[in-house]
């Protein structure tokens, strides 16, 4: 059951929200919560002036092939992000990697060197033009779904999807398995952007 909610900024609580927004819920349950505005809420947001794009971000950011209505990395300043956090031989690296397995029709191969930061950062679109958003570090997410399960007295999950599929950062101890959140969370029912559904309440059946 998506929530909607208020446009939220970084200066709302994220457990004083989900109190909010949280009516709904029944013993049992379990939030997922949108990782990108737990970053949001929580100060796990990186500003765009830190993130200063230089000429290799935005030749490689040129180069990246991308799915319809999910640009990726061919927004510059999310592939700048990915070069100062991640260095550049290990992006040169992977670079080299999809441009010798790509021709051959083996996709994914640039990720599979980059790794995680370089697949999962987001923002630098509307409404977030001036954030990036990187992958919850695992640790501090699982944290923060023990602190909410505790405030809540429910099961809380920290998820990351869209269209293509997604991942699930972190769940507390009264959480829904990772693996079933993952398969009720499949058809991206949060959606994305301006929806204004950045929680969603999953109940067993």
């Amino acid at each position: 059951m998506p929530v909607r909610t208020r446009w939220l900024s970084e200066k709302d609580d994220l457990g004083q929200v989900l109190l909010e927004y949280g009516g709904e819920v029944e013993p049992g349950d379990t939030i997922a919560v949108s990782e990108k505005v737990a970053l949001l809420l929580t100060g796990g947001a990186v500003s765009t002036t830190e993130v200063p794009v230089g000429w290799e971000a935005r030749l490689m950011a040129r180069c990246v092939h991308h799915r319809p209505g999910a640009l990726g990395l061919s927004i510059p300043v999310k592939m700048q992000y990915v070069l100062q956090t991640l260095g550049r031989p290990r992006i040169y690296a992977a670079a080299a990697v999809a441009a010798v397995t790509r021709p051959l029709g083996i996709r994914g191969g640039f990720f599979r060197v980059a790794g995680d930061v370089a697949r999962y950062v987001d923002g630098g679109l509307p409404p977030y033009e001036d954030m990036v958003f990187p992958p919850f570090d695992p640790r501090k997410a699982a944290a923060l779904c023990a602190d909410l399960d505790e405030r809540l007295g429910v099961g809380v999950a920290i998820v990351d999807m869209n269209d293509y599929g997604g991942a699930v950062r972190a769940v507390s101890a009264r959480s829904i398995p990772a693996a079933t959140l993952l398969a009720s969370l499949a058809d991206n029912p949060m959606r994305q952007r301006l929806t204004g559904t950045p929680f969603a309440i999953v109940r067993p059946s």
